[in-house]
């Protein structure tokens, strides 16, 4: 039989606890509340831990990517051309004569002619090609000489620039010396030597040279 009683409900005839001070109300356990708050706090930690952990995979990942890039980037630079991979090193515009490996191994006059108050040596220029390179442009400063005779002296009388041009099917390279003949006017008031390429030497060097 069930009835109820200023709104409490009864079974068999019996209160509820509410009636019966003698009997203890059951409550939670505080040691259970800490036990659940304790599992509750470090489930968040797990899932933090699992996010923090994901973004740190994730960073990782991107700069993993970086690198691979950086890597792909230098790999195309130095596949530009075939004489970097080969070589080791570009080929530059210009060198100067200490780096061409060009060497001027004989500077004869071949004649010496006045007229018109000034005289022309006209010489011939043995060059060597010695260097790492192969040259479309060279350029060469040609100094010419009076030896008065019975001395050992020469006097400076003139220079000239001379510049020679080679085409991609003759590109001065190491197979062959090249000669070329440069002419050195000057006044002839400069020198009592008379015109005679005995009387006359001059000295070549390289100023400058284009490799191809």
């Amino acid at each position: 039989m069930t009835r109820r009683e200023e709104g409490v409900e009864r079974r068999d005839g019996e209160p509820r606890d509410a009636d019966r001070p003698d009997r203890p109300t059951r409550r939670a356990s505080r040691r259970g509340v800490i036990a659940v708050g304790a599992a509750g706090l470090l489930a968040g930690c797990l899932v933090t831990s699992e996010e923090e952990g994901s973004d740190a995979r994730q960073a990782g990942d991107g700069a993993s990517g970086n690198d691979t890039d950086g890597d792909d980037a230098d790999g195309d630079g130095g596949g530009e051309s075939d004489g970097d991979a080969g070589g080791g090193e570009t080929t530059p515009d210009e060198v100067g004569p200490d780096g061409s490996g060009l060497v001027v191994t004989d500077a004869t006059v071949l004649g010496v002619d006045e007229g018109g108050g000034r005289t022309t040596v006209r010489a011939r220029l043995t060059v060597e090609n010695s260097g790492r390179f192969e040259y479309g442009v060279v350029e060469f400063r040609v100094d010419a000489y009076a030896t008065p005779p019975g001395t050992d002296e020469r006097e400076a009388v003139g220079f000239a620039y001379d510049t020679e041009r080679f085409t991609g099917d003759d590109r001065f390279d190491g197979s062959r010396p090249r000669r070329f003949t440069v002419e050195i006017t000057f006044p002839s008031r400069r020198t009592g030597v008379r015109p005679d390429p005995d009387r006359y030497a001059v000295d070549a060097a390289v100023r400058r040279a284009e490799p191809i």
